[in-house]
């Protein structure tokens, strides 16, 4: 029996599909390979924009402000080295007082003392002749102290001068130059024991320098600190004639400024070194606010005419104790054979009877009676200039 074209044609129809359905599998094993490579690059790809972006968030972290600010820091902090010596301020500039017209004199001795320490060797003949020994200076001030001599400093006498400020009765001005060891170890204690100021007229350089001879800046400020005034010999022991502006500067200016910047007082007074001025240091000095100088001329007479040219009264070594006196008018021969009278203790019914006491005048002690002052007005220290 025949099979029916319907039959043939789905029997056809279902071969087609099987073989196609089989067609697939059998052609994979060719076209893999270039299926796989073609999947790598687009996975890579997306690392790689990953990758960018990354790097690009990383570009403003080195512009970070702060690490450059901080770089000037250490420059401020240099500085205060740099003025470190200067870091103790000098008292501000102190104008002398306005004179207020009236014209006034004085005559007040400023004696001139150099050396107070034992006398050398007569050969060391410029020193021999500067130096006083602690035992004749103590000699000196008691005589001083027993005749009612008061100690007074150069502003003391300036500003009687200008505008009547009170003076004692018997005023008297003890300066010291150059700025001697001695002037600490031994005149110092006794102006201490007498209860009386000395005026110091010290050199700077030999302080700044250390040298073992003259005083250092630690006895300086002591001697300051206990009323001592002190004040200015310059920098140097120089001639200050025919010297520049500069020099001037250097030597007075530069040692102004360090007294001032050890014991924080002013510096108004000048003792020149020798002596030695010319026109061009008193022009200097009054454009610098001193006050006064003085000089190593001889005389006790001052006033306001010229303030920068002060007379002093020089003291030898060579000056015993006579002779002192004598300088300053006081009968030394008369006191030498003075009494005193001592009540002796008795029943309060009778009279005391009184015992006399002879006494030498190197063992005067405050107790004892003053010794006459001479007659005359005049005191024989006013001298013409040399």
């Amino acid at each position: 029996m025949p099979i029916p074209i319907r039959f043939r044609l789905i029997s056809v129809l279902m071969l087609v599909l099987i073989v196609s359905a089989c067609a697939p599998v059998s052609a994979e094993p060719v076209t893999a390979p270039t299926s796989t490579s073609t999947l790598p690059p687009t996975a890579t790809s997306l690392p790689t924009k990953t990758l960018v972006a990354a790097t690009s968030t990383r570009i403003p972290l080195p512009t970070l402000a702060p690490t450059q600010t901080a770089t000037p820091l250490p420059i401020p902090t240099a500085m205060p080295q740099e003025v470190e010596p200067t870091a103790i301020v000098p008292p501000a500039p102190m104008l002398p007082p306005q004179p207020d017209g009236e014209v006034r004199s004085a005559e007040v001795p400023i004696l001139m003392y150099h050396y107070i320490s034992a006398s050398p060797s007569a050969q060391d003949r410029i020193r021999y002749g500067l130096s006083v020994t602690p035992e004749r200076f103590a000699e000196q001030l008691q005589l001083l102290s027993d005749n009612g001599y008061t100690t007074i400093s150069l502003r003391d006498l300036y500003e009687y001068l200008a505008v009547g400020k009170a003076l004692p009765d018997k005023p008297i001005i003890l300066t010291f130059d150059d700025g001697y060891l001695g002037n600490y170890t031994n005149a110092f204690p006794i102006l201490l024991k007498h209860d009386m100021v000395g005026t110091f007229f010290v050199l700077t350089g030999p302080a700044d320098d250390g040298e073992a001879a003259y005083l250092t800046w630690d006895m300086i400020t002591e001697m300051s600190n206990a009323g001592m005034d002190i004040q200015l010999h310059s920098r140097e022991h120089l001639d200050m004639r025919n010297r520049s502006f500069d020099w001037l500067v250097f030597q007075i200016i530069g040692g102004r400024q360090s007294i001032e910047g050890h014991t924080g007082k002013p510096v108004i007074f000048m003792a020149y070194p020798s002596g030695k001025y010319d026109a061009a240091v008193l022009r200097f000095l009054r454009g610098n606010n001193f006050w006064a100088a003085v000089t190593t001329a001889s005389g006790v007479t001052h006033d306001l005419s010229e303030p920068l040219l002060w007379d002093r009264v020089r003291i030898s070594g060579q000056m015993d104790l006579r002779a002192f006196a004598k300088m300053l008018g006081l009968n030394l021969a008369a006191s030498r054979t003075r009494s005193t009278t001592t009540p002796i203790p008795v029943p309060a019914t009778s009279t005391p009877q009184p015992t006399r006491t002879r006494e030498s005048i190197p063992t005067l002690t405050p107790n004892q009676s003053p010794l006459p002052t001479p007659t005359s007005g005049k005191s024989p220290l006013a001298a013409p200039r040399s």
